[in-house]
């Protein structure tokens, strides 16, 4: 507001609604816009930027929890992030448009990969700000190890379909914006 006030045209600090990003690393680039351009420009591009990423996102995301708090929590709250965000980078070389984008149940198959990409993002979350490495054993033991463990997984399968639905409808939305040439990084 006191920035409006004084005439000066701030940038929009979240350009998708988080629950709007299918893509780990869409979201980061969305999520707190100002910052993740500080962290790329003082940060991420001194490292070496794209010739050596998967070190320097790690180096990011070590400092990204760090900044947040010093805690074994939040170190590995980073390095999930980290360790998530590798599998959508290797499946959007492997799966890349340009070979697979005429396949017929490609969209499909990203929307599998978004699926996943949640579920990681969902756990790293959790680790990190709510129950801890602790609590997360705990949960994983109750889903698989126990005897209603089975009725949960059926229960994990059910929401995986609702996600599954949900990328289907953010990738529309992505689709939506294309058609009307809208661009949520500009503010209009």
């Amino acid at each position: 507001f006191w920035a409006l006030a004084d005439g000066i045209d701030t940038q929009e600090n979240m350009i998708r609604c988080m629950l709007n990003n299918y893509s780990t690393s869409g979201f980061w680039r969305s999520w707190h816009r100002s910052y993740y351009r500080w962290l790329v420009r003082y940060i991420y591009v001194p490292l070496g930027g794209n010739k050596r990423p998967v070190i320097n996102i790690l180096a990011v995301f070590t400092f990204v929890a760090i900044w947040h708090d010093i805690s074994l929590q939040l170190l590995a709250w980073g390095w999930l992030i980290w360790l998530f965000i590798l599998p959508e980078k290797i499946c959007t070389i492997i799966f890349s448009p340009q070979k697979w984008g005429n396949w017929t149940y490609y969209r499909h198959l990203c929307a599998l990969g978004g699926v996943g990409n949640l579920i990681m993002m969902w756990m790293a979350n959790l680790i990190g700000f709510a129950v801890g490495l602790d609590g997360m054993n705990v949960l994983f033991t109750n889903i698989f190890m126990t005897s209603r463990g089975k009725y949960r997984l059926i229960s994990l399968a059910l929401a995986c379909v609702g996600i599954f639905s949900a990328v289907q409808i953010m990738f529309e939305v992505r689709e939506e914006e294309k058609r009307r040439d809208f661009n949520p990084e500009i503010r209009y």
